[in-house]
């Protein structure tokens, strides 16, 4: 929560441009028990929510004992929300996924999740089949696991979207699987959609500039990532991208909403298909040095080097005209290094803060939009000041 409202400035000043915006997160999770250790509940979803003044589709993390305990949770944390959540029920289709998905529905979920590489399984496998005819019978979303540790599964994806046209499909985590072809095929089938839950803005520029912004739908993925994190740097894309703001309204949420209700996806145009142009080599070098941090933070590896020498590269003359983007870049570093400072617990994969990391590394590949006046950047009130630090046998 934390890290959360140290970035907020970054995407309040975003939203000043965007006055129609109303953030509708379609890629949440809720547990406790997931393998890797990743665990968040609905009150804290809710926090971080409120931060962006947001509502989100909710479904569970891995369970390994099943998920029709886990699914009721989820439905219950929904219907305890007063609409601010709304469920999804995630199917094994290994461990009566059609009989649970059936279920799950009647009970008031509004759509599916299904993970591929979690459950190991492809999409065009014989079980997956019932469960895809069902949302096409209830015209639900099937939300797919398309990211980090899969085969392609954009051949099959196609094939379901045209075997099911009313079951909205759609693929997470940008389909960086397959996102290298897959943009071309995308245009003919509606109801083909991808969600922008992931970290690296250079594979949101080439999502939003080579697929339709009518098939792009806002996810964060928290607790991986973080709603308010993932929202400043999906917007920075889209507008970077030459999105208009009634476009960036619809991928925030407002398509969303309108696949929920079983309306007809709206008409937002073609992609724009054209490049967005590249930092200045100052700018490239701060990207670069980023990024390099942020893969290996991501994989569990250290990355203070790549983290002082981007420091270094923040230090351009005060005179240059990228000056006040790498200040904008220091400051989120400096946020960075006051949360490790906290020495916060750390549940699941990815170390606390790192988003931060995510959102500079955005911010230096995206001059010419909107930054925090220095004014936006006082410290928030409550951050706490740092902590002894924790032994490695109290971290998770």
């Amino acid at each position: 929560m934390l890290a959360d409202l140290l970035i907020q400035p970054w995407y309040a000043c975003l939203q000043e441009r965007l006055p129609d915006l109303r953030l509708f997160d379609c890629h949440t999770h809720l547990g406790a028990d997931d393998p890797d250790g990743s665990r968040l509940t609905a009150r804290e979803l809710q926090r971080a929510l409120d931060v962006v003044h947001g509502r989100a589709v909710v479904f569970p993390l891995a369970e390994l004992a099943g998920y029709r305990a886990a699914n009721d949770r989820v439905l219950s944390a929904a219907e305890r929300s007063e609409g601010r959540l709304v469920a999804f029920c995630r199917i094994d289709p290994h461990a009566g996924g059609g009989a649970e998905a059936e279920r799950a529905l009647a009970r008031g979920a509004l759509g599916v999740k299904l993970h591929p590489r979690a459950e190991r399984f492809g999409l065009a496998e014989p079980s997956v089949q019932p469960i895809l005819a069902l949302a096409q019978e209830r015209r639900v979303p099937v939300i797919v696991h398309a990211g980090r540790g899969i085969p392609s599964l954009g051949r099959d994806a196609l094939v379901a979207a045209a075997r099911y046209p009313d079951a909205p499909i759609i693929l997470a985590h940008a389909a960086i699987a397959d996102l290298a072809w897959i943009w071309r095929e995308a245009g003919a089938h509606p109801n083909l959609f991808f969600d922008t839950a992931w970290w690296n803005v250079s594979d949101h520029l080439a999502l939003f500039a080579l697929v339709s912004p009518g098939q792009i739908l806002f996810g964060s993925d928290i607790p991986y990532g973080r709603t308010v994190a993932a929202a400043a740097l999906v917007l920075r894309a889209a507008l970077a991208a030459g999105l208009s703001a009634e476009q960036v309204a619809a991928v925030a949420g407002g398509q969303l909403a309108r696949l929920l209700a079983h309306q007809a996806p709206a008409d937002l145009g073609p992609a724009p298909m054209r490049a967005v142009p590249g930092p200045g080599p100052l700018l490239e070098r701060i990207h670069t040095l980023l990024i390099a941090a942020a893969a290996r933070l991501t994989t569990g590896q250290g990355a203070d080097e790549y983290l002082e020498l981007a420091r270094l590269a923040c230090r351009l003359p005060a005179d240059h005209p990228d000056a006040a983007v790498s200040g904008s870049v220091l400051a989120l570093l400096d946020r960075h290094a006051a949360v490790r400072a906290t020495d916060p617990p750390q549940y699941g994969p990815r170390p606390p803060g790192i988003h931060l990391i995510f959102l500079a590394a955005a911010i230096a590949r995206t001059p010419g939009l909107p930054l925090p006046t220095p004014g936006a950047l006082a410290q928030p009130q409550d951050v706490p000041a740092p902590r002894a630090s924790r032994t490695k046998a109290s971290v998770r």
